[in-house]
């Protein structure tokens, strides 16, 4: 092909005829120019496609990571309400100050004990976020959604953190100086315990201050860690319904 057009440009100058020769470079040129262009297009329009192909398997793989673990939080939420009904109760029996409401700690006591947190973990998630195809996503609204998700993530995994060392730093120590932890664990751990150790003077416990303020703190913190989960299944049931439009 290069051959033909170089046989046309030298019979053209043989000939003197630089006016069509002028003309003739030019369209070569301009045919070149479109050539390169239309590959580029052609480039262009494969890559969009490979993009939007890995998008697509993206979504299909988060929405299964994500359908797959809504159901693990609800059952976690549906735990941790029963720990702060309990602790709850504790703070009600400590206000009576009535010597046979005071023996009822014994059956609610064992929830300030509990140190239930979901260490989130994401893996599709986390790598669609690390290889970069969060810029990829051209609806603004799904694009909003994820920071919103990733942010939901962050500061759900941040209580989950302090839940653990409140109860490390302030919970356990307090049970080991303060009462005999066997006689108020609550039933689904007794049955790894060995019974006895000193009895509880729960009357006496109606005037401990430092139980009123650490019974007080874990039901905070188990309210807060209810409206986090609750808040992030919110989230992620709200990024499945825009993912599966842009499936659609």
């Amino acid at each position: 092909m290069l051959r033909f057009f170089r046989n046309i440009r030298q019979k053209l100058l043989e000939n003197g005829n630089l006016r069509k020769y002028f003309w003739y470079a030019l369209g070569e040129i301009l045919l070149v120019m479109i050539g390169i262009l239309l590959a580029l297009q052609v480039s262009n329009w494969n890559q969009n496609r490979i993009e939007h192909e890995q998008l697509q398997n993206y979504y299909e793989r988060i929405i299964e990571e994500i359908e797959s673990d809504i159901p693990v939080k609800q059952n976690f939420l549906e735990m941790n309400q029963l720990v702060i009904e309990l602790n709850k109760r504790t703070l009600n029996l400590l206000s009576s100050g009535h010597p046979d409401s005071l023996n009822e700690l014994k059956n609610t006591l064992g929830a300030l004990s509990t140190a239930w947190s979901l260490k989130l973990s994401y893996p599709v998630l986390n790598e669609f976020k690390n290889n970069g195809y969060l810029t990829h996503v051209q609806n603004t609204q799904l694009k909003q959604k994820f920071f919103e998700l990733y942010t939901a993530i962050e500061f759900t995994n941040a209580m989950d953190d302090y839940i653990k060392d409140q109860y490390l730093n302030t919970i356990e120590p307090f049970i080991i100086r303060s009462f005999n932890y066997q006689a108020v664990a609550m039933e689904r751990y007794q049955a790894f315990l060995i019974p006895g150790g000193p009895s509880i003077d729960y009357t006496a416990l109606a005037e401990n201050l430092e139980l009123w303020n650490t019974v007080t703190f874990k039901l905070e913190t188990a309210e807060l860690y209810s409206e986090y989960l609750s808040g992030l299944i919110d989230e992620q049931s709200s990024l499945i319904v825009l993912l599966k439009k842009e499936l659609e």
